[in-house]
């Protein structure tokens, strides 16, 4: 009797295990980058016809920290990032790009009185010369030193905003997807999107996977395939992102196109329908 009991508390945890998908705190519950990454898990999830349901850690973690966790599967099943070549080898991704590779367009947080500054720069040579700061652990920090750009490492995310605000830089760098959320929260202190540059390189933010477990990868890859022939992800994403970017005006920007080293060969960059193109 004793044993059947046990067994079946055994099933009963495994079950419940089996039916959680783990994912990092978010920072903020109202940052639409994130709101969306959860919706289309939630989607995808639900065209696979998985039941599982979505949970989040109980406390933030670094990036770093949150993809060592991702590695043994214990604490995290999937996280979405940049892709690099040694993530694709250390984690299992689904090579949809989440965002359309819009993570990969990029304008500058600067302070107002530096927009004439960079109004006159005569080319990208010339914008190389700035101070800019990402944070020490992103994809992109190494992407902007090896296309040639000064870039002074922050320690972590609200960092990069003092440093803007102190004078140690002369901009950030951030996603199209980010930067209007973040200059209004600074927008007293006077700091403001540059009106001219984009910088942009070939990349793209999948959900990762926890090695350990394959069947939910083929799961969130089937269930995002489902909802790109049908269109819901195309509706998912035209709901949280598409107003604001026709503001931008990136077609009419002066575009610096730069290289990514850690782009991995099997980006499906033929892929049109993958990917957002500016307008």
């Amino acid at each position: 009797m004793f044993r059947s009991c046990l067994y079946l508390l055994l099933c009963l945890v495994f079950t419940v295990q089996a039916d959680t998908v783990n994912y990092p705190a978010i920072d903020d519950p109202t940052d639409h980058r994130s709101t969306y990454a959860i919706a289309l898990l939630e989607l995808a999830l639900k065209k696979a016809g998985s039941t599982a349901t979505l949970q989040s850690t109980s406390s933030r973690v670094s990036r770093s920290r949150a993809l060592y966790l991702l590695e043994s599967g214990a604490e995290l099943d999937v996280v979405w990032t940049m892709t690099t070549i040694e993530r694709e080898k250390r984690y299992l991704p689904v090579r949809i790009p989440i965002y359309k590779g819009l993570g990969s367009y990029r304008l500058l947080l600067i302070r107002s009185e530096d927009q004439a500054k960079f109004s006159a720069l005569e080319g990208e040579t010339a914008l190389k010369q700035l101070m800019m700061s990402q944070v020490h652990d992103w994809v992109d920090t190494e992407v902007l030193r090896h296309n040639k750009f000064k870039v002074l490492d922050a320690s972590g995310y609200q960092t990069l905003f003092q440093m803007l605000l102190h004078k140690r830089v002369e901009a950030v760098p951030r996603s199209v997807l980010e930067i209007t959320a973040e200059q209004q929260q600074f927008a007293d202190q006077g700091l403001v999107i540059e009106t001219d540059w984009l910088l942009h390189y070939p990349g793209a933010v999948y959900f990762f996977v926890s090695p350990k477990k394959p069947q939910l990868a083929q799961q969130i890859e089937s269930g995002l395939r489902q909802s790109l022939k049908d269109g819901s992800f195309d509706l998912l994403f035209q709901k949280h992102f598409v107003s604001h970017l026709h503001k931008m005006k990136l077609s009419e920007r002066k575009l610096a196109e730069l290289e990514n080293p850690f782009l991995p060969p099997e980006t499906p960059l033929a892929e049109s329908s993958l990917w957002y193109q500016p307008e």
